[in-house]
């Protein structure tokens, strides 16, 4: 399992190098209380992250599937965060661990780095995220990864935090993911292009959103060139979340490899209040 880890033992001792130590995942200190709805048509109350929540997505050419679970608190920074696990993508070969289902969590191939550089190649599963939820936002702000070693289990920071999601969702609307000026200059801009777009899924049929998230990058030592990603699309209904998504590997191969999954399952605990 994980062989292809030990190709990368330079990124390895720089991450036990910088790990977070006393600074990593606590106890949360309570919930934090989410304020009261705002306007729009699709409001941060009706993107689900209750604890208990799962979503179980397939790769329509391959058939390998995997789950994502909201599964209790961490308490980060001095902020309550819920828990997203991630589980192993599905092959035949049950001692393989696939990492390809990390791209869509956020700005797919540019997930981890060290100093101000992003790895193209992400050698490493993420098992992981943490999230927190206002009126106006889901914002995630670190994430675990599993490495080759006696301690398995990294804890790692975005910096800055990741703002996945802007509500109220409405067309027209477009927002930053992050930024990065530091080094290779990176921005990721998520965008509202549809709305009212019927989709049918093995979970069945949705009405939705579509999102478009398109990453900008420099990929030379000239500052002024800049290189523009294929977008990634996100289907995304109220009370259910992504109900599917597309996404291109622009960055770890020559060659773009369009990859598409489609929700499989969906578990919302009920009432979602939250």
């Amino acid at each position: 399992m994980l062989k292809t880890l030990y190709r990368y033992p330079i990124i390895l001792i720089l991450l036990l190098l910088t790990s977070c130590g006393d600074e990593g995942l606590v106890d949360p200190h309570g919930e934090t209380t989410l304020p009261a709805p705002d306007t729009g048509d699709f409001r941060a109350i009706d993107f689900p992250t209750a604890t208990g929540s799962a979503w179980t997505y397939l790769n329509v050419d391959t058939n390998q599937e995997f789950t994502l679970r909201v599964e209790g608190t961490r308490d980060i920074s001095g902020t309550t965060h819920r828990q997203m696990t991630v589980s192993a993508i599905t092959t035949e070969d049950p001692n393989e661990l696939t990492l390809d289902t990390i791209d869509h969590l956020a700005a797919n191939a540019y997930y981890f780095r060290l100093d101000t550089d992003f790895y193209d190649v992400f050698p490493f599963p993420v098992l992981a995220t943490y999230f927190f939820k206002t009126s106006d936002a889901l914002i995630e702000s670190a994430f675990d990864i599993y490495l080759p070693v006696e301690n398995p289990v990294f804890h790692a920071k975005h910096f800055p935090p990741r703002r996945l999601w802007d509500f109220p969702l409405e067309v027209g609307k477009q927002w930053t993911v992050f930024e990065k000026t530091a080094g290779a200059p990176v921005s990721v801009t998520r965008y509202v292009v549809e709305r009212n777009v019927p989709i049918t899924v093995p979970a069945g049929t949705y009405s939705t959103y579509i999102v478009q998230e398109e990453v900008t990058y420099a990929d030379s030592e000239d500052p002024s060139i800049f290189l523009i990603s294929p977008p990634a699309i996100y289907w995304v209904a109220p009370s259910v979340g992504i109900v599917q998504y597309r996404y291109n590997r622009y960055r770890a191969t020559d060659a773009f490899s369009a990859q598409t999954f489609a929700l499989k399952n969906v578990h919302i605990p009920e009432p979602n209040t939250n």
